[in-house]
């Protein structure tokens, strides 16, 4: 997986596209928050290649050490609170 960083890069979308065309891409957008952008031709190769990617498993890797994660009894919690409000 390449990875740009906007904040120290300009890439324009062709850019983008073109270097999506040969791998996944890693965006870091300027106010941090990350997208990968990837060719949606073959959902079961895209998900081969990222479980194989060292760049893309380091990402998941520091989203799941991230102090704002929720944990899913929370969510549910709150949903049930909304579905008894209603």
């Amino acid at each position: 997986m390449k990875s740009v960083d906007l904040r120290k890069e300009k890439v324009d979308l062709s850019q983008l596209l073109h270097l999506a065309e040969e791998d996944a891409v890693l965006i870091v957008a300027q106010n941090g928050h990350e997208f990968i952008v990837a060719e949606a031709d073959d959902f079961d190769a895209e998900v081969e290649a990222l479980r194989k990617s060292p760049c893309f498993q380091s990402f998941l890797d520091r989203r799941m050490s991230e102090k704002s994660r929720v944990p899913i009894e929370d969510i549910e919690k709150e949903i049930q609170q909304e579905l008894e409000r209603a």
